[in-house]
């Protein structure tokens, strides 16, 4: 065992310190989407009610 265990815990704390950037990351990635479809749904929805008199 050449590693202290201090070395293996900051490795740890390095990979969880990852772990939760890529989750943030995801959440926000996700937010932005339900927003995007939700602007596009609405969109969609006023063209159908105001663009079908032409």
């Amino acid at each position: 065992m050449s590693h202290p265990a201090g070395e293996t815990v900051e490795k740890w704390g390095h990979t969880v310190k990852k772990l939760l950037v890529l989750a943030l990351v995801a959440v926000g990635g996700l937010l932005v989407w339900r927003k995007v479809q939700a602007d596009r749904a609405e969109l969609d929805l006023w063209t159908e009610a105001t663009g079908s008199e032409n």
